[in-house]
């Protein structure tokens, strides 16, 4: 192990403690009260400063200067820097999209399937959420730690090669993701949900291996990987010197319908007040019957919820009372290995109805040849007061 990380570790590893007994949560029922405070002199935690050295972002202090000084990190910085341009335009875009067209009231806790790490496309949203529940086939990939990896250089590089489609698309690909991020904590899930949440302008304060009971609540720790186990990790956060505490779960879930894992997982998300839910280049899984299960608890579950066509087939929506279906932009029909998923009442309803075009990008990019994407807002309508 390279001593300059070792002696980050050691002068880091009070804090992480400390900060492990500070925000230690209940078995996870949803943090929706009276909201957690960070204490003031709980700052840079080792997580903190693992998230902030995976995103290219100033340290604050000299602990691992050789390192951050190299020509490896320097070229791995400005790969980043560059990158991160196009995403962080798009974040505005949708930033704008959003002041203009959605609630802030029905925002406070987030439900994402199929997501991967793309936790900040959920705060992107909903940046008032103090709660988001994600999930995927892919393995957390662990805790990241810096004084794991060796060589460190080696499992950035890997690192890299997973953010630099996901940067300029705007998506994840499950292969993709296959191939690259499940080496070491360093290049996991975890490590790219680390990277988001440092590079967009959050403090990460802990972060746990976790995993689901059979009653729906939390377990601290993995679970062997048994049948119907749920493991996956829970990281705490604030806004860049904010005090308030969100927190962020993803699971790692075969969710078919056939899925041992589903009935737990169900019963965790019960314990949720009704979600705003937003779904987004999800292979169009809950179109078949062999996802009905997700595809109704996303519906129960949800007050709100913003997808592109890969998402809930429209005809759940169409001509259903309880939902108030808002179209934005244009839809595209699916192409390649896609092109089967076709809506032709979708694609009707948006020529009649869109309202606004959309000016960022959505979902698989159809429109990127144009610039026009398509995405619908559904709400569910409140019950009439008797």
């Amino acid at each position: 192990m390279n001593w300059r990380i070792s002696v980050l570790l050691m002068t880091l590893a009070c804090t992480a403690c400390a900060a492990s007994e500070a925000y230690n949560t209940d078995t996870g029922a949803p943090m929706l009260g009276k909201p957690l405070i960070k204490e003031k002199n709980e700052k840079n935690t080792i997580f903190n400063k693992t998230a902030m050295l995976l995103a290219a972002l100033p340290l604050g202090d000299d602990s691992m200067k050789a390192f951050t000084q190299s020509e490896f990190y320097q070229t791995y910085r400005e790969t980043i820097d560059k990158n991160w341009i196009k995403f962080a335009g798009n974040r505005e875009l949708i930033a704008r999209w959003r002041d203009a067209n959605l609630s802030p009231s029905y925002s406070k806790a987030v439900f994402y399937p199929f997501s991967g790490p793309d936790v900040l496309h959920a705060l992107t949203f909903y940046p008032q959420a103090r709660e988001i529940v994600m999930f995927g086939l892919e393995p957390t990939g662990g805790i990241p730690d810096a004084g794991s990896a060796n060589p460190l250089d080696q499992h950035l590089w890997q690192l890299l090669n997973s953010l630099n489609f996901s940067l300029n698309k705007s998506f994840f690909v499950t292969k993709d993701m296959g191939n690259n991020i499940t080496h070491s904590s360093l290049n996991g899930i975890t490590a790219v949900m680390f990277f988001f949440l440092s590079r967009g302008g959050y403090d990460v304060l802990q972060a746990e291996e976790i995993n689901i009971l059979e009653d729906g609540s939390i377990e601290r720790g993995a679970a062997p990987k048994n049948k119907g186990n749920v493991n996956g990790v829970e990281i705490l956060f604030t806004e860049k010197g904010g005090r308030d505490i969100k927190r962020v779960y993803y699971f790692t879930i075969d969710i078919n319908d056939a899925s041992p894992q589903f009935e737990r997982f169900g019963r965790h998300m019960s314990k949720y007040p009704p979600c705003a839910t937003i779904i987004k280049s999800a292979s169009y899984l809950m179109r078949w019957e062999n996802f009905s299960k997700i595809r109704g608890l996303a519906l129960r579950n949800s007050e709100s919820i913003i997808e592109d066509d890969s998402g809930i087939p429209y005809k759940y929506f169409k001509g259903n009372s309880e939902w108030k279906v808002t179209h934005f932009g244009k839809y595209h029909r699916p192409i390649g290995t896609f092109e089967i998923n076709y809506q032709k009442d979708l694609d009707q309803d948006n020529r009649a109805y869109s309202v606004v075009t959309i000016p960022f990008v959505y979902g698989y990019g159809y429109g990127f040849s144009d610039m026009t994407y398509h995405l619908l807002l559904a709400v569910k309508a409140k019950p009439d007061k008797k």
